[in-house]
């Protein structure tokens, strides 16, 4: 995300997500929403994780890049 706290994601499908990191505690935590904007119906169900493998996993398989 380009040392952002959270960032917009297109992938080829048209298919938008936010991701964003925070911590509470010691603890990063991630979300990401199917939606490009908060008030957006979700094309799916949020994810909630502290593995930053997860994400970088979906940001790979799905094909999803930074929008600018």
């Amino acid at each position: 995300m380009k040392g952002k706290s959270s960032g917009i994601f297109k992938n080829i499908n048209g298919e938008y997500c936010r991701i964003s990191s925070y911590y509470i505690g010691n603890n990063q935590k991630f979300q990401v929403i199917f939606s490009k904007d908060w008030d957006d119906i979700a094309t799916r169900g949020a994810i909630n994780t502290t593995s930053e493998k997860k994400i970088l996993k979906l940001i790979k398989e799905e094909g999803f890049l930074l929008e600018p």
